[in-house]
């Protein structure tokens, strides 16, 4: 097969992790020993599929599971991929503890307002433990995030191979700046962890290893003048001091960094305290020293893009707007969350195998092709969106099709508000200890009813 021909294939992504062991284990040579492994031993893999019978490997030992986690393609909702088909593309990682670092700057000499001090950075390793898990949140909910994953991953990986003669920022501009911008509570903050963490992984063949830094533009403002400005400086020059080490990728990410990016015309003409204006001028001035930084990456978060400066926003190579969650995303959140309440025991099956049929269903065989190999295994759990349409299309009585119609019933809430609802039916809606799953779904029922009243208290048309 030709090169050409390789090239335009999807890629497969599988993630190897990694025990933390005694002695040291290269990730490339797992990585390397994985990829053989797979390619002689399965046809097709699936979306979520977890890999068994690695114990044999050179490397099995340091293993401690390998899953398929996504697909570039189009064709998201394949249960299936044939390897012949598809690049596949092995990551080996280990996760860093639950490890926070909150810096605070020095008091230079002379300085009599160290009480105003603040932590202006928060830094944790990648890949790392605090937010593991937090991706699979969003990738069902938006394929767009995926598509800019790769993007992300492409671009930064397309430098860091010509780290030996380094890509003129003058002719080719990458500013490595990213904004997510929407409504409140649609899990912009949180996306963009996500995406630190799964790009650090995804590109562990550049990086040995990953750097979040958290910046909090709040702290960034002083009440002496012109010291905001310096402010900005000092977090930079931390920035591009940890830039120095070219095998860690940093992921800086800056909340609500309108803050920081008012437009400066406001001040020009007197509306707006001077100060910001220096803020302002200072931070474009940080983002421009960036350029020739091929290891950093600056994820930043608005709710309000029409109140950034604009020279700020031609700086930004990729926006993207993070809405409310559509009735499908709806459905991915809230299956996650009851998952979660059943894997627990907050939840349980309801005694009739009639109303409550055991729905997690996986491939009998890893060479399965087939969509209707499956077997029935426990613990139940409701399946995911294209399984359940597959499976589940005329079984209204299914747990997975009752959530489909609550999802579709919850549109236009926000995430924030969403993640909160089923644990918190529970407490409003029953009343016995455990529930059952349809006791569950009814309680949420009633719970997205009660906040869509709070968000229209004039439509009287949300009965069932």
């Amino acid at each position: 097969m030709s090169t050409n021909e390789t090239s335009f294939k999807p890629a497969l992504h599988v993630e190897c992790r990694m025990r933390d062991t005694d002695g040291f284990v290269r990730p490339d040579r797992v990585r390397e020993e994985v990829t053989e492994w797979i390619c002689e031993n399965f046809i097709s893999l699936r979306i979520d599929q977890r890999l068994e019978n690695y114990e044999e490997l050179n490397h099995g030992g340091a293993i401690q599971s390998i899953s398929v986690v996504g697909f570039s393609g189009v064709q998201e909702d394949s249960l299936f991929h044939r390897l012949a088909d598809v690049q596949l593309d092995v990551q080996a990682y280990m996760l860093h503890p639950y490890v926070v670092d909150d810096h605070v700057s020095e008091v230079r000499p002379g300085q009599q307002h160290d009480d105003e001090l603040k932590p202006k950075t928060r830094t944790m390793p990648l890949p790392s433990a605090n937010i593991h898990g937090l991706w699979e949140s969003f990738t069902t909910r938006m394929g767009i995030v995926i598509y800019w994953l790769n993007c992300i991953r492409e671009l930064t990986s397309k430098v860091s191979m010509t780290k030996s003669q380094r890509l003129d920022p003058n002719i080719v501009s990458w500013n490595h700046l990213v904004l997510l911008y929407g409504p409140p509570g649609t899990g912009k903050s949180s996306l963009s962890r996500a995406l630190a963490h799964k790009l650090t992984i995804r590109l562990g063949k550049y990086f040995l290893r990953g750097k979040l830094v958290e910046v909090d533009p709040q702290s960034l403002f002083s009440r002496y003048f012109g010291e905001s400005g310096q402010l900005v400086a000092q977090i930079f020059e931390q920035i591009n001091a940890m830039a120095d080490d070219e095998a860690c990728l940093i992921c800086v990410v800056i909340d609500e960094v309108e803050t920081l990016t008012s437009p400066r015309e406001r001040a020009a003409t007197g509306n707006e305290c001077g100060d910001a204006l220096r803020a302002t001028n200072q931070l474009l001035t940080c983002i421009d020293a960036l350029r020739h930084r091929p290891n950093i990456v600056l994820f930043c978060t608005s709710n309000m893009l029409q109140a950034i400066d604009s020279a700020f926003v031609d700086r930004i190579d990729i926006k993207q707007l993070v809405p409310n969650p559509c009735p499908r995303a709806i459905y991915e959140i809230f299956r996650t969350c009851i998952n979660e309440l059943l894997r627990t025991g907050v939840l349980v099956p309801s005694k009739s195998n009639n109303e409550d049929p055991n729905l997690n269903m996986r491939p009998e065989s890893p060479l399965s092709q087939s969509v209707h190999d499956f077997v029935l295994i426990e613990p139940i759990s409701i399946p995911r969106f294209a399984e359940m349409e597959i499976r589940l299309y005329d079984q209204p009585h299914a747990p997975a099709r009752k959530l489909w119609i609550i999802s579709q019933k919850a549109d236009g809430l926000s995430g924030r508000t969403l993640r909160k609802l089923p644990f918190l039916a529970l407490a409003l809606y029953t009343f016995t200890e455990p529930s059952t799953i349809h006791e569950g779904l009814y309680a949420l029922s009633l719970a997205v009813e009660h906040e869509l009243r709070a968000y229209n208290p004039h439509d009287t048309d949300l009965s069932d």
